[in-house]
Formats: structure tokens, C-alpha cells, sequence
């Protein structure tokens, strides 16, 4: 909803950084937008509001949950949550899409499970790197995606990470790198049972 209305404010050159917030609202009302236009953005901005409605039920409901679980579960999330990036759904979601990490016998499993880790194909004596095998748990995987863009942005460490791949590899596999990164440095954790640090497992 919120991309809908950047792009038809950017036919008026009025995006704005702070658009969603107080003032930001405030200077769109003013904004003399031709009546069909205005319709659309009030309708996209009421939908908003009902969604962001929702979001806010479906997180409180989120932690309902958490403070039902094990101490161990809850050691676990302090664990993923010291992460940049991790919120409480991706925390959730991991933890729920791998369970006793202990069953994986290393890192490259894990990535194997969650379908991060590169596909390769051989013929004629050569070898040829595929995109990812998308094995697994689409859900985990886009939460991992989605919590690497959030570390790339959060953090100079991951952020670097991203940038050295990205030269290498270009965007899209550089981000699904820091994912699979992201992921083993989970694993790292849980296993472990020390908070993340920057650095931690994570080298480029």
C-alpha cells in the first residue's frame, strides 16, 4: 500500500521521507492532487490503516504465543533477537521451520534444508553454478531474505558483506548470500547459546 502511494505521489514530485508519519500525512492533505488521484490515495490510505490494524493484533498475538513457550524457547529468541534485523516474526518462523537445531549435523545442512545453498551442474568434465535449489521451506526462506535486507541496512558489518558480494555476484545473489550467512550465524547461536556480536561467524 505504502509503494502505491509513493508512486503516484512521485507523478507529482511530493514524495517524502517521512511520508507516513504525522507531518508527512499532514503535507499530503495539502497536496492539491487532481480529484481522481486524491480518491485513490485516500482509499489506499484507509486500506493502510485496516492493515496496519491487523499487523499490530497479529504481532501482540505473536507474543502471546512466545510467552507460552519452554525457557529454552525463550533463550532461543533472546538468542536470533540479539541479531540486527531478526524481528519477532522472523524469529518465530525460524524457529518454528527448524526446530532442535541439534538434528543438523552442520551449517551446510541446515542451508541445504532451507534451500539456500547454490545448485551446480556438471557436464563434459565442467561445472557450472546454478542459482539456489529453493528446497524446503519458502516461508523460510523469504523471512531470511527479508531479515538480511534489514542487517544490510541496520548494520556496517552486513552492509559491507552485501556490498563485496553484490560487486562480485550482483544483487540478487549477493542478498541471497547474506541470507545463507544469516542463516548459519543462527545456527552458530543456537548451538552455542551466546548472543550475537558483530563479526560473529560471519566473515566475508
Amino acid at each position: 500500500m505504502r509503494n502505491k502511494v509513493r508512486r503516484l505521489l512521485s507523478d507529482y514530485n511530493a514524495d517524502r521521507r517521512d511520508l507516513f508519519a504525522p507531518r508527512g500525512l499532514e503535507s499530503l492533505a495539502s497536496i492539491p492532487l487532481n480529484p481522481t488521484d486524491r480518491l485513490i490515495v485516500n482509499q489506499l490510505l484507509d486500506q493502510l490503516q485496516f492493515l496496519e490494524g491487523q499487523r499490530q493484533a497479529l504481532q501482540q498475538q505473536l507474543r502471546v504465543f512466545a510467552q507460552g513457550g519452554s525457557p529454552r524457547e525463550a533463550q532461543d529468541r533472546r538468542l536470533l533477537r540479539s541479531l540486527p534485523g531478526v524481528g519477532e516474526v522472523t524469529c518465530e518462523v525460524v524457529l518454528a521451520e527448524l526446530g532442535d537445531v541439534q538434528r543438523f549435523r552442520s551449517a551446510k545442512q541446515v542451508v541445504a534444508y532451507a534451500g539456500l545453498a547454490p545448485g551446480r551442474r556438471e557436464s563434459a568434465g565442467k561445472t557450472r553454478d546454478l542459482g539456489i535449489t529453493k528446497a524446503g521451506s519458502g516461508l523460510l526462506r523469504w523471512v531470511l531474505v527479508e531479515a538480511s535486507w534489514q542487517a544490510v541496512r541496520r548494520s556496517r558489518h552486513w552492509s559491507g558483506i552485501y556490498e563485496r558480494l553484490k560487486r562480485r555476484r550482483g544483487g540478487r545473489r549477493a542478498i541471497v548470500a547474506v541470507a545463507r550467512r544469516l542463516l548459519e550465524v543462527m545456527m552458530a547461536l543456537l548451538r552455542s547459546g551466546r548472543p550475537y556480536r558483530e563479526g560473529f561467524g560471519a566473515a566475508a
